[in-house]
């Protein structure tokens, strides 16, 4: 048997050789290429890509700064925007990228973000202040803002404190939405008071009251009594959420005033005044008496009537205005005569030439107010009293048109254990 034998060995050789450095080219080809469509990407994706190629499941567990479980905690995996929520526990399990970014939220408290990892997580979330300090005073006590389910307008003393008013009804103008004010009967005098309702008119029957409930710290009041520098906040309930608490007598809503009181630390002394004045507006241009006398006539023959300022009134009204009547021992010079039966005579028995508008009202009339509060306390007691004096002058030039105010509050804390705590009150105040 004859063995075959390779007839061309070395032309086999150089094609193997050519073969394989033909595959080695390529190689080198691909790797080149694969670089190149990289940077076409950015950064980004690419970190994104790497991290996705080792997912881990993560489990952990949130609790607020009490150690307690907290329910419904979102936890969202950055990567990919998913997520989900925490159980009853506190409990949640995750899948997310080895070392990506997870990000723990929940309303009310400042967001956490961890690193993912196969190990289990313990994460407490703490209270954002900021978003938790604002508190309403609702029903028995107080609730935090983010808790309140019913409609509740908060005002803070910095409101009130930066409006140069006369009572707490004319602070409240236009800052809270459905809270409506309006003139009553007594009409613009400095004693009286403004009508209140909330969302509209309540009743419609003779001799009922649609006014809301008014609790200064808790009991029935008159705001107008209230210093409104000695305020710290008011809440103002509008629905009927507030009849469950208080009754029928709150049905047309209630508006809640918690005045300030002390603070633990040092003494500190605060000291407010200004003084302010007041000038009528939009008064008109009155003319003098003599043109109102030919307006009047031409108006009373237009009519169809005869002239009510006849001849001889028209003449005394200009020996009026020309200063023909010096003596102040007769009626002329004060502008009026008497009648037959002793009694000076009006209107067209008058002939002074007078503006009633600058007569009536004065002009730029100047008021007063000045605030006193001294507070402070240590962790176990605190203490704060406070006086205010507000001399309101009013417009009208004749009669008692004046307004003075004189309150006094004062508040004494005092906490004797853990879970009991003594609080004094005192309200103070002298109205016209």
């Amino acid at each position: 048997m004859k063995e075959k034998t390779n007839l061309f060995p070395s032309l086999i050789r150089l094609r193997e050789t050519s073969r394989l450095k033909m595959a080695i080219a390529a190689s080198i080809m691909l790797w080149c290429a694969t670089p190149q469509q990289a940077t076409a990407d950015t950064n980004e994706e690419h970190a994104i890509e790497a991290v996705q190629q080792a997912k881990v499941k993560v489990k952990g567990t949130v609790v607020d700064e009490t150690g307690e479980p907290m329910i419904g905690v979102a936890v969202k995996v950055l990567a990919n925007n998913t997520g989900t929520i925490t159980d009853l526990e506190g409990k949640f399990s995750v899948e997310a990228p080895l070392g990506g970014a997870i990000q723990i939220s929940f309303i009310g408290y400042k967001t956490v973000t961890v690193k993912a990892s196969s190990e289990p997580i313990s994460v407490t979330l703490k209270e954002d202040s900021q978003q938790l300090d604002e508190v309403v005073v609702v029903g028995y006590g107080s609730q935090k803002k983010v808790n309140v389910t019913g409609s509740v307008s908060m005002v803070d003393s910095k409101v009130i404190e930066s409006r140069p008013v006369q009572n707490v009804s004319q602070a409240l103008q236009g800052v809270v939405p459905g809270l409506n004010m309006s003139v009553g009967n007594s009409g613009g005098a400095l004693d009286s008071s403004l009508s209140i309702n909330i969302r509209g008119a309540g009743t419609i029957g003779e001799g009922s009251s649609g006014s809301p409930l008014v609790l200064i710290d808790g009991i029935e009041g008159d705001m107008n009594t209230v210093n409104p520098n000695d305020i710290e906040n008011i809440s103002v309930l509008k629905d009927a959420a507030s009849s469950s608490i208080y009754g029928a007598r709150a049905s047309f809503g209630v508006i809640m005033i918690t005045t300030k009181s002390g603070k633990s630390g040092k003494t500190r002394v605060n000291y407010s005044g200004n003084v302010r004045f007041s000038d009528a507006i939009q008064i008109p241009d009155m003319v003098d008496s003599y043109t109102f006398a030919q307006y009047f006539n031409r108006a009373n023959t237009n009519d169809g009537g005869g002239l009510v300022f006849d001849e001889a009134a028209l003449e005394r009204i200009k020996n009026y205005q020309t200063g023909k009547y010096t003596d102040p021992n007769t009626p002329e010079y004060y502008g009026a005569k008497a009648g037959n039966d002793g009694k000076w005579q009006n209107y067209t028995g008058s002939f002074a030439n007078t503006d009633w508008f600058k007569e009536f009202y004065k002009n730029w009339v100047p008021s007063t107010e000045h605030n006193l509060n001294i507070s402070g306390g240590t962790d176990k007691l605190t203490y704060m009293i406070s006086g205010s004096f507000l001399d309101q002058k009013g417009l009208l030039r004749h009669g008692e048109d004046q307004f003075n105010r004189y309150t006094m509050n004062a508040k004494i804390s005092a906490k004797l254990t853990d879970w009991v705590t003594l609080n004094y009150t005192s309200k103070w105040s002298v109205l016209p």
